[in-house]
């Protein structure tokens, strides 16, 4: 069974990771000509089922060098609304960050967003597909083996942790989250969808496993928009700008020169602890 996955580690500020993609694993000094980018304001949001309160994360981005962090846009009007009549005002409880007070995520309904900042208005919308639940977990333990520089052969066993469920009959996006011993690794997203898996039972390789971890595996179901700005976002972490074309701004499903997103997602999880017992059962 083949399943479309893609690694990718989400860090914000865009503008930031460009600055470490560029220098990253580099010992003497490269002189890039970058242009000034025009400041743009940056919109990150999620709506999921889970209970709320939701937030939504405003700032503004700068040029590449010159700034190591995006700074907050407070003073914004954002609303969010269902399409079911509800209306929900955010408060800002934090510079650049506003929280939701009535909105409940619920699988089916299609949440828009509007923003009102500095005379410009902004919007976006998402519409959150089913919930797929997680099956189960389970660890599997596979044999690899490679050529050493001698020529001798050489075995490694490996022991990852799968993720079983059911793809639902219609076309869904996927985002798997780790959250391994309460931190998020470097493999903490993977994303794919159900092209070879639509309305199949799927057995999905999420994460490595060791005695004494504790994972949990969250299972987001996005919609396309949502799915093409992380999508995007993974080739923009993986281009070098150096060696090929220079990057272009993720995806976005905001209008009037926003970046970044505005989703829906329902999400499943489920935990798993790796003791020494759970290995030495496995053959």
């Amino acid at each position: 069974m083949k399943i479309k996955i893609i690694y990718i580690r989400i860090i914000s500020p865009f503008l930031t990771i460009l600055f470490y993609l560029i220098f990253s694993g580099c010992q003497k000094v490269i002189n890039v000509d970058l242009n000034e980018a025009a400041p743009h304001i940056v919109i990150e949001g999620l709506i999921t089922d889970r209970p709320g309160p939701y937030a939504l994360l405003i700032t503004k981005s700068g040029s590449y060098f010159n700034q190591p962090s995006l700074p907050p846009v407070s003073g914004a009007v954002v609303i969010i609304s269902d399409n079911v009549g509800t209306i929900d005002t955010l408060q800002e409880m934090k510079p650049g960050t506003y929280f939701t007070s009535k909105l409940r995520g619920t699988p089916g309904r299609t949440y828009t967003l509007k923003v009102i900042s500095e005379n410009k208005e902004y919007s976006g919308s998402s519409t959150m597909l089913s919930h797929v639940k997680i099956d189960s977990l389970g660890l599997i333990k596979t044999l690899s083996q490679h050529i050493g520089f001698g020529g001798d052969i050489r075995s490694n066993i490996n022991v990852t942790i799968h993720c079983f469920f059911r793809d639902p009959v219609e076309k869904n996006f996927y985002r798997i989250k780790v959250i391994k011993n309460d931190s998020i690794s470097a493999e903490d997203y993977r994303l794919f969808d159900d092209q070879y898996t639509n309305g199949q039972e799927t057995d999905l390789r999420v994460a490595t496993a060791a005695a004494g971890d504790n994972d949990i595996i969250e299972l987001y179901s996005l919609d396309n928009q949502t799915y093409e700005y992380y999508r995007t976002l993974a080739d923009l972490l993986y281009t070098n700008p150096i060696f090929g074309a220079t990057p272009a701004n993720p995806n976005t499903n905001l209008n009037n020169e926003a970046l970044g997103y505005f989703g829906a997602a329902a999400v499943s999880s489920q935990t798993i602890r790796i003791t020494k017992s759970m290995l030495n059962k496995l053959k």
